[in-house]
């Protein structure tokens, strides 16, 4: 039997620990499962991809909201109105 030795996070190392136990797995079983349905996938178990809140246009959004927040330019609405406006009312 072979053994892997990785280096992370702590706090990475901690967050997992917590969702494999709420699997009832210990650490080590989840890596044993990911690495057999790599190889059963030969691939990655999943789809890797990059989250749109990081996106250029996203940030660029964000900061701009930031900005009308930061110069007092706000606009109060009520649920109400809000889903008026979506309806187009």
């Amino acid at each position: 039997m072979a053994t892997l030795q990785i280096r992370l996070d702590d706090s990475l190392q901690s967050r997992a620990k917590e969702v494999a136990s709420g699997m009832g797995l210990d650490l080590s079983a989840a890596v044993r499962l990911f690495l057999t349905q790599m190889v059963a996938e030969n691939g990655l178990p999943f789809r890797p991809r990059a989250d749109p809140f990081y996106s250029s246009a996203n940030q660029a959004a964000l900061r701009n909201s930031l900005a009308q927040l930061n110069e007092g330019r706000t606009v109060s609405k009520t649920l109400d109105e809000l889903e008026r406006m979506a309806d187009g009312n």
